[in-house]
């Protein structure tokens, strides 16, 4: 029997809910449900990347072991003023308060200049609130947390129980730069190759109305009953969440809309790109060189090997809205990618698009802002 030492940190999430599959994105018909956004170029934090239609086979594929595969194109040869091709798709979708979403993987991206992240945010951002729920850049050795909200009063409790780290609590985009309120994972199996080495594991991001909390499960420590086939989520199985956000501290119904769920890989860019945090964890940049000259032109095959995500599944559970129609099932494999990643489609010489309006708005105060915040010594996620 357990003590009441042992039961206390069990009480604050007594109350968590069980909530019905409704959406399911794995095997053959991974991409049903997502789309890609409108422009092909990444406005949102000026990545050197071309957003890669859905269905590009050198980005996207199922590979031998029936999991999808989403990679940033390390097949094409990029000449100089031109863009690689990366992944980025956004649900059709949006998904209202009492809603859990979950990626299963068994690998993520990782690398220098890489920046993946798998997240979800309000229509009109920055109203309507941002979930970060995994995201980091070049050699982070642990995923970071973080809310972002478009104006002050929402704040990360200091007195929230959780089992990561409370880095910064105001949660607005006009505070610290706008790098939101951060939690880091201290579990080094929650990013890049220690991630993978560990066979990967499940992310799990819960939006209610008593709180936002995010958890990492890695592979071993996933619970049974969380398969991709699972008709339900008991989100009491998962134990103290990793990151949490209480709404005491937070009004959710005031901070957060209905959200859509993004997942990507870009390059370079706001972030990853900025020299003092690239050289914090990559080798120093060499005279006039960049980031982008550095990594992602000319033949990049052994650049990004890494960059990529190997997913068993995404699911997202609700209580808020219907199943949708066109659930995805597990189906064989197809094309001859295999669970190396290695890519999809003949070599090519990458090509600009036509510049368009984008789906999001743009998101590059932020992650300017968490440059200057981190003053390049990255300490607090390395």
């Amino acid at each position: 029997m357990l003590s009441l030492l042992q039961l206390i940190p069990l009480l604050p999430f007594a109350a968590a809910a069980t909530y019905p599959l409704v959406d399911s994105h794995k095997g053959e018909t991974f991409l049903d449900g997502f789309k890609t956004p409108s422009s092909v170029y990444d406005n949102t934090t000026s990545g050197d990347v071309f957003w890669a239609a859905k269905g590009n086979s050198s980005v996207m594929y199922l590979n031998d072991a029936g999991r999808y595969v989403l990679k940033v194109d390390n097949t094409s040869f990029v000449p100089y003023n031109e863009k690689r091709f990366a992944p980025s798709l956004l649900t059709e979708r949006t998904y209202p308060v009492g809603s859990v979403f979950v990626m299963d993987a068994v690998h993520m991206p990782y690398g220098c200049s890489v920046w993946p992240a798998f997240w979800t945010q309000g229509a009109a951002w920055p109203a309507g609130g941002e979930i970060d729920i995994m995201e980091g850049v070049n050699g982070q050795t642990a995923n970071q947390i973080a809310l972002h909200t478009d104006s002050d009063g929402c704040y990360a409790s200091q007195d929230a129980q959780m089992t990561g780290q409370l880095r910064l609590d105001n949660c607005s985009v006009t505070s610290n730069g706008g790098s939101g309120c951060t939690v880091g994972d201290p579990n080094t199996n929650s990013y890049g190759a220690d991630f993978a080495a560990a066979g990967g594991g499940v992310y799990v991001a819960e939006y209610a109305t008593d709180g936002i909390r995010v958890w990492f499960k890695s592979r071993a420590d996933v619970p049974k009953e969380m398969t991709g086939d699972a008709q339900s989520l008991d989100t009491s199985i998962l134990g103290t969440p990793t990151a949490n956000y209480p709404s005491s501290t937070c009004d959710i119904g005031k901070y957060f809309a209905d959200q859509i769920l993004t997942i990507t890989i870009t390059l370079c860019g706001a972030w990853a790109g900025t020299q003092s945090v690239l050289e914090a964890t990559c080798p120093p940049l060499v005279g006039t060189n960049t980031c982008y000259t550095t990594y992602v032109i000319n033949d990049a095959s052994e650049t990004y090997k890494n960059a990529y995500f190997e997913l068993n599944y995404i699911n997202i559970y609700s209580t808020a809205v219907e199943p949708s129609t066109t659930n995805s099932s597990s189906g064989s494999a197809s094309g001859s990618a295999s669970g190396a990643a290695t890519g999809g489609g003949a070599k090519t010489t990458s090509t600009a698009g036509a510049r368009r309006a984008l789906d999001m708005p743009i998101r590059l105060g932020w992650a300017a802002g968490l440059t200057a915040v981190l003053g390049g010594a990255l300490a607090f996620i390395l």
